[in-house]
């Protein structure tokens, strides 16, 4: 049996440092958690981000996402995760998350 993306679902680019249940709320939808693995994909990330420095695997409540601050030593990547499990709310000052957003 095979999950597909639930209808009414899409996927969306919250503010830098916002997190996706912001992100959802202000576009009218909500965000649900265990439906952040649609997005959690660098082809996904691909579709919203250059992602300049490619795409890594980084370990974080609040990916997947893009790393927009300098500062970072993952600067310009798309950022995945196979271990930790992305959460609405999670957030981080130095990165952009993409988010998926059920209406």
């Amino acid at each position: 049996e095979r999950r597909r993306p639930p209808r009414g679902g899409r996927e969306g680019v919250a503010a830098p440092g916002a997190s996706c249940a912001d992100a959802c709320k202000e576009g009218g939808g909500r965000c649900e958690t265990p439906e952040l693995e649609w997005v959690n994909d660098c082809d996904a990330l691909a579709r919203h981000f250059p992602c300049e420095a490619g795409c890594g695997h980084q370990v974080g409540s609040e990916l997947p996402a893009y790393a927009h601050q300098a500062s970072l030593d993952t600067h310009r990547q798309c950022l995945v995760s196979d271990i930790a499990f992305s959460k609405c709310e999670a957030k981080f000052a130095k990165t952009t998350r993409l988010c998926f957003c059920l209406f």
